[in-house]
């Protein structure tokens, strides 16, 4: 069981979350959160709830897309409690036709275990040097 639900934390991690954040789908966003989630993106306010963070998630994709690649590096699970650390390499398209960026995260995900699927309950990631 606990291989399963590793599995399906680095699916969430690696796959679900960026599929949300590149086609930019805020309903399949705020669907990987816990009611209570704490969403802790750098440089701007935490937001608190799924609503808040898909309000926070609209902003950060108002102006940009993001094409993010997400790799797990270490995935642990206790019982209904897990977590995930890893390293995400985005490239940023300006909507004003400015050039592209890279941009490189480290994030740890606690995830949580409800009714079956796991959802992200703290989230919090930096900035690190390409």
């Amino acid at each position: 069981m606990e291989s399963r639900d590793r599995s399906e934390i680095r699916r969430v991690f690696e796959e679900v979350y960026a599929e949300n954040t590149r086609t930019k789908n805020i309903e399949g966003y705020g669907d990987m959160y816990t009611e209570n989630a704490l969403w802790m993106a750098p440089n701007v306010p935490d937001r608190c709830g799924r609503e808040d963070i898909m309000a926070g998630f609209a902003e950060s994709i108002a102006h940009q897309d993001i094409d993010p690649v997400f790799t797990a590096d270490e995935i642990e699970v206790m019982g209904d409690f897990g977590y995930v650390i890893g390293i995400s390499l985005a490239t940023i398209y300006p909507e004003d036709d400015s050039p592209s960026k890279q941009a490189k995260f480290r994030a740890l995900w606690l995830m949580k275990k409800e009714c079956g699927e796991w959802k992200i309950d703290r989230q919090i990631w930096n900035n690190k040097p390409l």
